[in-house]
């Protein structure tokens, strides 16, 4: 069967502003499963030529595909919905499906309201995607698709996999991408691609639903993902990769072996960005040459919080000092420490004050701030329902859209950026990080800060958006107020 996979365009800030244009890395794992099982597949992302879901005729009529496949993580279901509506008004015998996390845990939702939507796999879904197709290529019966959501009189919920997906088996499909040179990040202006280790994660963060997914925490082999690493950069001439990974080093000893993978490939001015989880750093404390001599130059922090009670409540197993601690061992070693902080949480400004009041002892390279964002099928959901005005619109569901009432978004958001001012403008932190480590590490910092600092400009003038943004999007700045049009499902 012909596939096309959509991945919808929407753009919201945050840190594709700072980083630069990302490829979603879900529909081509599961593109490649489709592939080897003999099915002809192309990949289309909307987002990275800014193009409209009513704009690509000429392609859908190019290609006349027989399925078609969108991504749906929760700001962009909204959209991917409108791509499929789109889709089966120009032909109603084509085949649609969805997966991806929203799709998994909404799909009673999805299915109910959107008789469109012809299909959903839930959570690992490269096999399910492999037997969907076969089985309506034959004519096969559908009900024992392990993850797979259909219709028939009413819709049908078919069992979970009892195991999860070999990750050796099923790498991402990157010679789908039509064009890498539409995929530089803003750091140093290389050609980047985005790479998977392991999937899945071992704590079980209140907020969060990763673990959730996945099910378990399982990766490939550390040689096999070096080994890709390799192809990247020498097929493709990658240069910087950023783990998707939600925590690829709780294995100790698989991580040190991808260490040593990488380290042995020998690619002359590689870099990479990975997030890692402060007991991690900790633990590998005499390994940190290693992460250093692999090319890791960007570390990313969840330290969400500044209190130790909230860190408790929500089971982050981490406290305050612990990440500090890390931070400076990441920072040591030469590398960018950066730090994620979760906005909001209590509906309380006085809590958002004292955050930024305590966030400067981290003494972290980089603060990145996002507002606390209450998916439904997290652990927290019900108790932030009670403390936020929920406005049925997904789209505002991306960590830039503040929805609590304590205060005004646009206000705090102006105190935000002073505060990023404030910080970043030290004379102290300006010449450690202009002027001090390695040649990419001074690199890669500037071109951070000055990413910030236009970004930061932005948010104060937006008057300024339309001479720095050359394209236009969807949403230039972080403040959503006045975008809060109400489109649920």
């Amino acid at each position: 069967m012909k596939l096309l996979l959509i991945v919808p365009n929407y753009h919201c800030g945050g840190m594709e502003a700072i980083q630069g244009p990302l490829m979603n890395l879900g529909p081509l794992f599961i593109a490649s499963a489709a592939v080897k099982n003999g099915h002809e597949v192309k990949y289309l992302d909307l987002t990275i030529d800014n193009i409209k879901y009513n704009e690509c005729d000429s392609i859908f009529d190019l290609y006349s595909p027989d399925i078609i496949g969108v991504a749906a993580r929760t700001h962009l279901v909204s959209e991917a919905i409108r791509v499929i509506h789109y889709c089966k008004q120009r032909n109603p015998k084509l085949l649609t499906l969805m997966g991806g996390i929203h799709a998994t845990f909404m799909f009673q939702e999805i299915m109910s309201h959107h008789i469109e939507v012809d299909y959903i796999l839930r959570y690992e879904c490269e096999e399910t995607l492999t037997l969907l197709l076969d089985a309506l290529e034959k004519g096969d019966d559908l009900s024992q698709i392990p993850n797979l959501v259909w219709r028939k009189d009413d819709i049908v919920v078919n069992d979970m996999a009892q195991e999860v997906t070999d990750v050796n088996k099923y790498r991402p499909a990157y010679e789908l991408i039509p064009d890498w040179n539409k995929y530089r990040n803003h750091f140093t202006g290389d050609l980047s691609a985005v790479v998977q280790f392991s999937r899945g994660c071992v704590q079980k963060c209140s907020y969060c639903s990763q673990w959730k997914f996945w099910n378990s925490w399982h990766s490939c082999s550390p040689k096999v993902f070096a080994d890709e690493i390799e192809m990247l950069y020498k097929t493709y001439g990658i240069r910087y990769f950023l783990l998707a990974d939600e925590a690829p080093q709780i294995d100790s000893e698989l991580w040190e072996e991808v260490l040593n993978e990488i380290i042995s490939k020998k690619l002359k001015g590689a870099y990479f960005a990975t997030c890692a989880r402060v007991k991690d750093v900790q633990r590998d404390k005499n390994i940190m040459s290693k992460y250093r001599a692999a090319g890791f130059m960007i570390i990313l922090f969840g330290a969400e919080f500044t209190n130790n009670k909230t860190l408790n409540d929500v089971a982050k197993e981490q406290k305050f000092e612990e990440i500090h601690d890390a931070i400076q061992l990441v920072k040591v070693n030469g590398m960018i420490a950066m730090v994620d902080i979760m906005l909001g949480w209590n509906n309380d400004e006085s809590e958002f004050f004292q955050t930024l009041r305590e966030v400067p002892n981290l003494n972290a390279d980089f603060i990145c701030y996002f507002w606390t964002t209450p998916y439904p099928w997290t652990k927290s959901f019900n108790e932030l329902t009670e403390r936020y005005n929920l406005d049925g619109n997904y789209e505002n569901y991306n960590f830039m859209t503040f929805f609590g009432n304590s205060s005004n978004q646009r206000s705090l958001e102006k105190e935000l950026i002073k505060f990023y001012f404030w910080y970043h403008f030290k004379i102290k932190h300006i010449y450690n990080g202009f002027f001090t480590g390695s040649k990419m590490r001074r690199r890669i910092f500037r071109s951070i800060y000055f990413q910030g600092l236009i970004k930061s400009i932005v948010q104060i003038f937006p008057i300024m958006s339309s001479i720095i943004h050359q394209n236009k999007t969807v949403v230039n700045s972080m403040y959503y107020g006045s975008d809060k049009k109400s489109w649920s499902l």
